[in-house]
């Protein structure tokens, strides 16, 4: 007669048991994370409740742009697209760079930065500090920029050399209203009155230096009756007067 091992299936019913459990375990764990999942993505969970745009604006309106983010928001808290908040604003040629963070638990806080306009770029955008194009719209250019020109990816170079003509300038009073560098990669500029200095293709800050040091200094107060000078002599320059008179200034103990 066969004996039963009453030990055995006790285990076996225990493991058993155990199965169960983990099995029933693993369905409630699934199916919570599934529930959890869907409602963190559902956009009535946590919606976003406040929008903080911060910055200092002149050309920028803080109430468009905290238009534009809100149109920008979809979903939740956790489902929001940073980035495509970010893009919306980006969007705006007066927006430089943005900043968005999310703030718990209803919020996000935006911060942007504003262009600041050094310049108008051959008459279709402007320039900032960095010789970065943008191009707004026309009506709101900030009024009394220089006008540089030049070819297509010259910009920062031009820029650079505004910047140094400028300062020069300044140390006679003078402002520049034009800064041209053409095809033939020669140099041109307009001072604010109309007074136009060619400095050509070499030697621009030697020319400009020794236009602002030299000539403005030498012609004094018959500045104002000149029209044009040209700085491209190696050891001169020449005026054209307004009257129409053109008059050679040459002599190393002058230059």
């Amino acid at each position: 007669m066969a004996q039963i091992n009453h030990g055995d299936e006790e285990t076996g019913s225990t493991i058993n048991h155990i199965t169960l459990y983990q099995a029933a375990f693993s369905i409630l764990f699934t199916a919570f994370i599934a529930w959890a999942v869907y409602f963190l993505l559902d956009p009535g969970t946590l919606p976003i409740r406040q929008v903080r745009i911060e910055g200092e604006f002149s050309n920028l309106s803080a109430a468009k742009l905290h238009e534009l983010v809100s149109n920008s928001i979809h979903g939740n808290f956790f489902h929001l697209d940073v980035a495509a908040v970010r893009s919306a604003l980006l969007a705006d040629p007066w927006v430089h760079d943005v900043t968005v963070q999310r703030v718990w638990p209803d919020s996000i806080s935006v911060y942007v930065t504003e262009q600041i306009a050094v310049a108008r770029w051959r008459e279709t955008g402007l320039l900032n500090k960095a010789g970065q194009y943008f191009a707004p719209a026309k009506n709101t250019f900030p009024e009394n920029l220089p006008l540089l020109e030049g070819p297509e990816g010259t910009q920062a170079m031009v820029l650079g050399k505004y910047f140094f003509l400028e300062q020069l300038l300044r140390t006679r009073g003078m402002s520049l209203d034009v800064l041209r560098l053409d095809e033939r990669r020669a140099w041109l500029f307009r001072l604010r009155g109309g007074l136009q200095v060619e400095l050509g293709r070499e030697s621009f800050e030697e020319r400009a230096t020794r236009f602002v040091k030299i000539v403005a200094d030498g012609l004094g107060s018959r500045m104002p009756g000149a029209g044009k000078i040209d700085m491209r002599y190696p050891n001169g320059y020449a005026v054209l007067w307004n009257q129409g008179d053109t008059e050679i200034q040459t002599g190393g103990g002058a230059l």
